[in-house]
């Protein structure tokens, strides 16, 4: 039998008093209505959760017509971003098709290839589309090198500031607590948890997208290879299409569990917490919490 969601937000609530950091949850059963919210207006860092939106975004553009996604895309030098993924390691000339590029992005956490996707969309067109999903508390102004740089305050304008500059002080020591990238406000890259959700369902519903380009991006969404928060505890044959994020004392995760023919949309986020592993395993807990609201128990050999 299914948890009642008021008992679930209680225990939900118990695990944030003893968590170091902050957590937001939003969550949604898309066939009932029920919800789970627990600090779901708090603002966070969107980290990587950010590539979703850039993800929906540019498969509404394919919708007008604005973008061919067999188009192919060159990697040039400049295109190069330390962090996550693989781009960065190739030589430059490659040229993945832009549906390849955005698989990279989601599936990897690309970063290089989620500027060059940020690059060909336009960061005007990704605020007007936040606006009209009203997503009011989502700001994303900045790309993923500006977000590195912000680790270290440096300035991502600055002609100096290379790539093996921006990697080696990335490698050097962790970003100071005060650094740009962990700011709360309009200038750096945040959201909440009820603003991700709204994003999760409008992608489920295919809210400005075709049904082509639905199914694209919850097939690259399903791809993602960084599994440890939604899906950890989730039984086996259960699918999750999300996106993972992390940046110092933050640990996010985004998406839509399919349990059969039941779907629920879910939004995890965390700030503040010295400890990522501890963030994860907070996050996944909940995650499992919400499953057995929303579906019902989870016996211990069913995990996946």
């Amino acid at each position: 039998m299914a948890t009642d969601p008021k008992e679930t937000i209680e225990r939900i609530r118990a695990l944030a008093e003893d968590f170091a950091g902050t957590i937001g949850v939003a969550a949604r059963d898309l066939d009932t209505g029920t919800e789970v919210m627990y600090n779901p207006d708090v603002v966070v860092p969107t980290a990587s959760t950010m590539k979703t939106v850039l993800l929906y975004e540019l498969y509404r553009q394919v919708d007008a017509g604005q973008i061919d996604p067999a188009m192919r895309i060159t990697l040039e030098e400049r295109h190069r971003v330390p962090g996550s993924g693989v781009l960065q390691d190739l030589d430059a000339g490659v040229a993945p098709t832009v549906k390849d590029v955005a698989t990279l992005m989601i599936t990897v956490s690309d970063n290089t290839a989620t500027d060059m996707i940020y690059d060909l969309i336009g960061r005007e067109a990704v605020a007007t589309t936040l606006e009209r999903l009203g997503m009011t508390n989502t700001h994303l102004p900045l790309d993923t090198w500006e977000i590195l740089a912000g680790l270290h305050n440096l300035d991502p304008a600055d002609p100096t500031l290379t790539y093996d500059r921006l990697k080696q002080a990335l490698a050097s020591k962790p970003a100071p607590w005060d650094c740009a990238a962990l700011r709360e406000t309009p200038d750096n890259d945040v959201s909440t948890p009820r603003d991700m959700l709204r994003l999760v369902e409008a992608i489920f519903r295919g809210e400005g997208l075709s049904p082509a380009s639905r199914e694209a991006v919850i097939d690259i969404l399903k791809r993602q290879k960084y599994t440890t928060i939604i899906p950890e505890q989730l039984p086996f044959g259960v699918k999750a299409a999300h996106k993972t994020g992390t940046l110092r004392g933050v640990r996010n995760d985004v998406g839509l569990v399919f349990a059969g023919e039941r779907t629920y949309a879910v939004a995890l986020m965390s700030k503040g917490s010295p400890n990522l592993v501890a963030s994860q395993r907070l996050l996944s807990d909940i995650s499992r919490l919400i499953y057995e609201c929303f579906i019902g128990p989870i016996p211990e050999e069913a995990i996946q």
